[in-house]
């Protein structure tokens, strides 16, 4: 014999009080973007200047395309 389905209705919920957070402005979204756009920049200057750093960047990246031309270039 099949299971009779429930037909109980959701109870509608009492609305709570609660703290009001406003979100970011447009314009303080936009300055936080640039802000982290130039720290980005400003890493990637020092990382390009540290020769042992873009040895090893150079060689885990050549390991990676290795690793990912097997998955994208599977042997049959």
């Amino acid at each position: 014999m099949a299971a009779k389905k429930s037909t109980t209705k959701a109870t509608p919920k009492k609305a709570s009080a609660s703290i009001s957070i406003s979100s970011p402005s447009k314009n303080e979204m936009r300055k936080w973007e640039i802000e982290s756009a130039m720290n980005t920049l400003r890493r990637a200057d020092e990382i390009r200047k540290d020769s042992k750093m873009m040895n090893d960047v150079k060689k885990f990246a050549q390991d990676q395309i290795k690793m990912l031309g097997g998955i994208a270039n599977p042997k049959k």
